[in-house]
């Protein structure tokens, strides 16, 4: 998204410099291998994990950052990073300050007492936040009804779409040592709780005809390694930028989360043409047209049901798969993302 964002728009109207974090060796660095049309700092002291000592110090330079570079707009993704970015502006008198949700964290991902702290700092910092911009409708709504954002200084948008285009299956799963004569399910997320990769393995588990693949790394690694050494019908990798080969890879991709917001995951899926099987989580139905250009499931019975009837059925995963491709370039046009973060920024520099 922000790649796309920073090379899309007119580059003679807006300069960008990226601010980050160090990435994480496991999933990659992904701007290593998609160049960006601006300059990169990264900061060892932004890092996934919490800790007062090291948050203050990103803080310290991040405010040295951005009084050195005066930008007119401070533009924060992410939770932690948003949080500490729109103070660092806050606080280097960066007067325009705008966040993106990419989804939420009001449940599923802390215990009740830490849940109930986000959501606080949150309130707090909708008082110095410009513009809230939020991937997603359902998403949007429940960060109104937690008066995190408001329906004056928040709108929804969508990332913006690029069809991949699927490199050769069968040289693929050759080269990965998967099988060719089988239907290829897909996993394609962080190995977290909130996305419950043992719900993954659980399907494999009950459809041994077909075979599993996971791409992906994260705190659960080891024991979803652990539990998929019984199961000869699943294959591990770590994450790779390289969507053409992780879409050859797979006939269908199924997302079993327990929450989500608008998940890139799925939205890449159907760029690539793929048909998805997903829990109805989040803003999911947002890309996903049940029976259309996917299947949705309420539990985890169905989730089974829905996997093991595109298993079976050529056909209908051809037929979902172009529409899902057909429908996402319609619902998330990349000139519909630049055409909107271009408006927002030059209404609110002209405030």
């Amino acid at each position: 998204m922000l790649v796309d964002l920073v090379n899309g728009l007119d580059a003679s109207r807006f300069r960008h410099t990226i601010i980050r974090g160090v990435p994480v060796s496991s999933e990659g660095d992904y701007l290593e291998h998609h160049p960006v049309n601006c300059d990169v700092i990264t900061l060892p002291e932004l890092r996934r994990s919490l800790g007062i000592l090291t948050e203050f110090r990103t803080l310290i330079r991040l405010i040295g950052l951005l009084r050195r570079l005066q930008p007119d707009i401070v533009h924060t993704h992410m939770a932690k990073a948003g949080v500490v970015g729109r103070l660092a502006a806050l606080l280097a008198r960066r007067r325009i300050r705008v966040h993106t949700f990419h989804g939420h964290l009001l449940h599923g991902y802390f215990s009740p007492i830490v849940g109930s702290v986000f959501v606080t700092i949150e309130r707090v910092f909708r008082n110095i936040t410009s513009y809230a911009l939020v991937v997603g409708s359902a998403t949007r709504q429940d960060l109104i009804a937690a008066r995190i954002v408001t329906e004056s200084d928040s709108a929804v948008v969508l990332p913006g779409m690029k069809q991949i285009i699927r490199k050769d299956p069968q040289t693929t799963r050759s080269a990965l040592g998967l099988p060719k004569d089988r239907v290829c399910v897909g996993f394609v997320g962080r190995f977290t709780e909130i996305k419950r990769p043992d719900r993954f393995l659980a399907l494999a588990a009950l459809l041994p005809d077909a075979h599993f693949v996971m791409f992906g790394n994260g705190p659960l690694h080891d024991e979803i390694i652990r539990r998929a050494t019984p199961l000869t019908n699943v294959s591990i990798f770590d994450f790779t930028t390289d969507l053409a080969e992780v879409f050859a890879a797979t006939d269908i991709v199924v997302l079993t989360s327990d929450n989500e917001g608008v998940p890139l995951s799925l939205m890449e899926a159907a760029a690539a043409g793929l048909p998805v099987v997903s829990l109805r989580v989040g803003g999911v139905a947002e890309i996903v047209a049940h029976e259309v250009s996917g299947l949705l499931a309420n539990n985890d019975c169905q989730l089974h049901d829905a996997v093991l009837r595109l298993v079976q059925d050529e056909s209908l995963r051809a037929s979902l798969g172009n529409e899902a491709q057909r429908l996402i370039h319609e619902r998330c046009a990349l000139s519909d993302y630049l055409s909107i973060h271009e408006r927002l920024y030059t209404q609110l520099l002209a405030r």
